[in-house]
């Protein structure tokens, strides 16, 4: 009988188990990665657990009711869920933290080449995240588009031309994890869509002049950081898919891609790789007219291959292979047929296309790192041997008709061969206990051959044959709430300059142009620059920095070259052009908001500044000044919404007489109108949110006409419109996300920045009316 009542219990117990609830499910972040070991836990409760390896979670024997289940992680916004449990339920519930709104920006990789938090940063840095990257995607697969939200930064020329799309009004350097892509020998402006977004991990803005990468910086860096081996598997598979249309006319408008991504880990060994494979088809302004091939994204194959390896060969030692391969070029039935400036558009007509292809034939990436740490004492060492091959083919131009040999015209192509390697070594040091920091001190060595020749073989810039040797040292000392940073940087460069003879054109009526033999020779450039900040830390309400940083920039040599009329190379005005960026700023958090904000002025005894003399692009060299601020916010004003608004406003003059005032305007193609970039986003529910965008940009009218009312390059008057897009993804399940986006909601009417400043009719083009993009993606 002692028996009947531990029966009793037991029967008891496990009624009353088999009546509880279990809940369970996966954490993860915006991009599907699992968030390890995060806290989950019940509101009023003592009950929590924590996430494993994986992001799963489970809890066992529940009582039946309502809950609010709370989620907390370092570097993700705290998430709260209600939860209704019935009896005997097994509920599943997958969550997706978000990003922390004031960590968005934290960690900074290019600005002295290593991991640094924002704090130590005495100058201006914008960063687009993964998940900013996935989200703007929706509306446009071009890179450029992808960053119109960044202040500072021009409006996307929404092109394969990126002239016009300066930084803080002068050209910047774009790199691919640090690998130049821009062409600064022979500025080409097809530096900025050279890789295919879906294997960008972030991209890092660095404002100002800045020499740290070497030539062609002087409005600043753009760092495209490629996806790194993340996965907690040996196998992971992402695959995208994706189409688009226009809204207006769907005619031949259809786009389609798709992108596939294996990651994993083994051991040591960390891999990723990507294939994505694109076609776009025609494009469509706000009334349903085709839009001009010249320049065009439409109609164009892309192509790109990724791959990275990373490697652990101990706890102190590691290295990494990255290769990428990309291609875009246009294949179209349109031409263009010009317009009337300032009446109507330039459009596509279908008729006979001249000549081969115009778009980037090949981008070839590739880099090998080796990390070391402590390798003798304190002292950490870093090596990159890298290469880009590159070879971009421009539109059939008549400008180089010639009636002797019988050429109607021709199509020219810039080829650049980089190699080059960067040795860095960084020693930590500490003066008592007040003063500590460390030393960034190394090598950077780069061969850099570029040339522009015609595809039927003529010749327009001769093969440059550029050496640069640079070393440089970076200190940074951190006292009390001080963050103080000063470099040096020794630039040595030698320029060989093979005999040439310019091209020989000779239009039906005008005058014939080129043939002038010059003889070649070997250029030597010699700088020194600096840079020096102050950045001040005690208070998160406000934390100011003021800085000081040079750039050392060759101005575009080859169209120096290509339109020479001396003899000899020496009697070619070709310095260098050394900006200096004295710039003041802060950035503030109030608990959920961040505020950020920054004057800066830009200055340089030599200009860069493009100006049409009798139809042959030429560069002025007169001095320059740039100036503006920009102020952004960031605010997450519910649990469910958030906010960021931006203004950019900058202006440029120069100096025309060299006499100390700056009494001309600079053209369009380096100064943007004022931009005002805005957006909020809703989560709708758990598995749906919305992000709304909207761009103002303004006008910008400084230049009169000439007697016959047309106007000189660059001078044209420029318009304000607005651009609003939407985006929206929701979580079918807790693998598988389909997206939408819609670029250019309203349908606005617009002319492109770049062709009311450019002033010619057959550049005269319209932006895209509204386009609609669907995605689906799928985790395994």
């Amino acid at each position: 009988m002692r028996f009947l009542p531990l029966l009793s219990l037991m029967l008891f117990g496990f009624i009353a188990n088999a009546q509880n609830a279990s809940l369970s499910g996966k954490i993860t972040g915006p991009q599907n990665e699992p968030v390890q070991y995060a806290s989950v836990s019940f509101q009023n409760s003592n009950i929590t657990t924590t996430a494993d390896a994986e992001g799963n979670y489970h809890f066992d024997s529940l009582e039946s009711g309502e809950y609010f289940l709370i989620v907390n992680s370092p570097g993700f916004n705290t998430a709260t869920r209600r939860v209704q449990l019935e009896q005997n339920e097994n509920k599943t519930l997958n969550i997706i933290l978000e990003e922390e709104l004031k960590d968005l920006a934290e960690v900074v990789i290019t600005t002295n080449r290593r991991t640094e938090t924002l704090d130590e940063v005495p100058s201006s840095v914008s960063i687009l995240t993964s998940r900013e990257i996935e989200r703007l995607n929706l509306t446009s697969n071009s890179i450029a588009d992808i960053m119109n939200e960044v202040p500072g930064l021009a409006i996307s020329t929404s092109q394969t031309s990126s002239t016009g799309q300066t930084l803080r009004g002068r050209k910047m350097l774009v790199l691919i994890d640090g690998i130049p892509q821009s062409t600064p020998l022979r500025n080409g402006s097809r530096d900025v869509n050279t890789i295919d977004p879906n294997v960008i991990e972030r991209i890092e803005i660095i404002k100002g002049a800045t020499a740290i990468y070497g030539n062609g910086a002087d409005g600043g860096i753009i760092n495209y950081i490629t996806k790194t081996p993340k996965a907690y598997k040996k196998l992971e598979s992402t695959t995208e898919l994706s189409s688009g249309i226009s809204l207006v006319n769907s005619k031949h408008t259809l786009s389609s891609k798709l992108s596939q991504t294996f990651a994993g880990q083994t051991g040591g060994l960390g891999y990723v790789a990507n294939a994505s494979f694109g076609q776009t088809g025609i494009f469509r302004d706000a009334n349903g007219e085709v839009i001009s091939p010249s320049y065009g994204l439409g109609e164009t194959n892309q192509y790109n291959f990724f791959g990275k390896l990373n490697y652990a060969i101990d706890y102190n030692n590691t290295v990494e292979f990255m290769y990428n391969y990309f291609s875009s070029n246009q294949d179209t039935e349109y031409i263009n047929q010009p317009g009337v400036y300032g009446e109507r558009p330039a459009i596509g007509v279908i008729g006979e296309v001249l000549g081969v292809d115009q778009g980037n034939r090949y981008n070839h990436n590739g880099q090998f790192t080796y990390n070391s740490y402590n390798l003798f004492g304190d002292t950490d060492f870093n090596a990159n041997l890298y290469f880009q091959d590159f070879q971009t083919v421009y539109g059939f131009s008549p400008f180089f008709f010639n009636s002797e040999t019988g050429f109607e015209g021709g199509q020219s192509m810039i080829e650049s061969d980089k190699k080059g390697i960067r040795a860095n070594f960084r020693t930590p040091y500490a003066l008592g206990s007040e003063f500590s920091g460390d030393i960034l001190y190394g090598i950077d060595i780069l061969n850099d051959v570029t040339s522009q020749y015609l595809v039927d073989g003529r010749l327009w810039v001769p093969e440059v044959d550029m050496k640069n040797f640079a070393p440089y040292a970076q200190l940074k000392t951190l006292y009390g709430d001080f963050v103080l940073k000063a470099g040096i940087r020794f630039e040595n460069i030698n320029v060989d300059i093979p005999d040439y003879t310019t091209i020989f054109i000779m239009p039906n009526e005008g005058t014939p142009q080129g043939n002038v033999s010059v003889e070649g020779g070997e250029l030597k450039y010699d700088a020194t620059t600096f840079n020096a900040g102050l950045r001040y830390n005690r208070w998160e309400q406000f934390k100011p920095f003021v800085s000081f940083s040079q750039s050392f920039s060759i101005a575009d040599l080859g169209r120096t070259l290509r339109s020479a009329t001396e003899n000899t190379v020496d009697q070619i005005s070709s310095e260098a052009v050394i900006a200096n960026n004295y710039e003041a700023g802060f950035n503030s958090n109030f608990g959920n908001t961040s505020i950020s904000g920054a004057y800066f002025v830009s200055t340089s005894e030599l200009g860069a500044t493009y100006r049409e003399v009798d139809g042959v692009f030429q560069i002025a060299r007169q001095p320059e000044i740039v100036y503006g601020f920009e102020l952004a916010l960031d605010s997450k004003l519910s649990e469910k919404i958030d906010f960021g608004t931006s203004v950019s406003y900058l202006e440029g003059k120069l100096d025309a007489e060299d006499d100390g005032e700056y009494e001309n305007y600079m053209n369009g193609d380096r100064i943007p109108p004022l931009k005002i970039a805005s957006y909020v986003s809703y989560e709708v529910f758990q598995k749906l949110n919305m992000r709304l965008s909207h761009i103002y940009s303004g006008n910008r009218d400084k230049f009169d006409p000439r007697p016959n009312g047309s106007y000189v390059y660059g001078q044209g008057p420029v318009e304000a419109f607005n651009l609003v897009s939407l985006s929206a993804n929701y979580h079918m399940t807790g693998n598988t996300l389909l997206s939408l986006g819609v670029q250019n909601l309203l349908n606005q009417d617009y002319y492109l920045p770049i062709s009311q400043w450019d002033a010619r009719p057959s550049n005269y083009i319209k932006g895209n009316g509204a386009r609609l993009n669907l995605s689906l993606k799928v985790n395994l």
